[in-house]
């Protein structure tokens, strides 16, 4: 009998587990080649020095931008936080635009749902778009373009594998690990295709790379708090946030307390699970670090300097 498309059963199961490996492979290489390409534009027209919360968007993207301008707001006494970790407004909203969308959604909210809530927010795209106009940020569509290549690679793959599995049934031959592969390639081209409509976080370009590790060195360089270095405005809580994340808040407690925590996706917070005493730390008060710990809400402009506890 002769062999559907002139090659065995055997050996076509063998050439279809090659081509899923080859597929695999060229996506790998493709998508790599064409961020790495897009990442080396350095096309950056002059502009002003970068503001704290584009640096925080260069170095982890929306999610550090909000938890930047968190920071500068607890600092100035304007955003508060209690024992529960749910974060409230004390002052009137902030002029500067990520500032006062994060100021509008902070009721009782934690860092993990206001993350959620700013990701998609008029004033997070608008960051986005100025780092975009400086070429600050890879261009988006290089990775798309990769992932498109790799889900029409993928879907022709499988469609050879539906097409030869229909053959072979129409012929009465075995098919078994046929039909196995044929699954295997549907789910590769499932995962394909649910990353190409995913929309990941921006990647810095060369400049944004340079323009960012300029930032670090001049923050850890002898240079005067509040002092232009490399072209970046230094001190404070925001820039400290924005280089190095919540472990890098200068005030460890509420650190802790505004950080979220490492399992948590998007929404919901985290409750504290001693009793609130129902006490709170405001500008005119003094606070304790055993005042904190029982129930208190921590304002920046109220204890020590930017933190209860001293």
């Amino acid at each position: 009998m002769d062999d559907p498309w002139g090659i065995s059963g055997p050996d076509f199961v063998v050439l279809y587990i090659a081509l899923l490996g080859a597929v695999l492979l060229v996506r790998v290489v493709v998508s790599g080649i064409l961020t790495s390409r897009a990442m080396r534009a350095d096309n950056v027209p002059p502009g002003p020095p970068p503001t704290v919360y584009q640096l925080a968007f260069l170095a982890g993207g929306p999610d550090r931008a909000t938890d930047a301008a968190i920071a500068a707001l607890v600092e100035r006494g304007q955003l508060r936080v209690n024992s529960y970790k749910q974060i409230s407004r004390t002052a009137a909203r902030p002029a500067e635009p990520l500032e006062r969308a994060v100021h509008d959604v902070a009721h009782l909210k934690t860092t993990a749902t206001i993350r959620a809530a700013i990701r998609g927010s008029a004033a997070m795209r608008a960051l986005e778009e100025g780092l975009d106009r400086r070429g600050l940020l890879a261009p988006a569509a290089a990775k798309r373009q990769a992932r498109t290549f790799g889900l029409v690679l993928q879907l022709a793959v499988l469609a050879l594998g539906v097409v030869r599995l229909v053959n072979g049934i129409s012929l009465g031959r075995p098919v078994g690990i046929l039909v196995f592969l044929v699954l295997v390639a549907a789910v590769l081209a499932i995962v394909a295709a649910v990353r190409r409509s995913k929309t990941d976080v921006r990647q810095p370009s060369a400049a944004g790379h340079r323009l960012l590790g300029q930032a670090r060195a001049a923050a850890s360089g002898p240079v005067p708090a509040g002092m232009l270095a490399g072209g970046v405005l230094l001190g404070g809580a925001a820039a400290a946030v924005a280089l190095g994340g919540w472990a890098m808040y200068p005030d460890e407690e509420l650190s802790t307390a505004l950080a979220p925590p490492v399992t948590s996706f998007g929404g919901g917070g985290s409750s504290g699970s001693s009793g609130s005493s129902g006490s709170s730390c405001s500008s005119g008060s003094s606070c304790s670090s055993s005042s904190c710990s029982s129930g208190s809400s921590c304002g920046g402009g109220g204890c020590g300097g930017g933190g209860c506890g001293g």
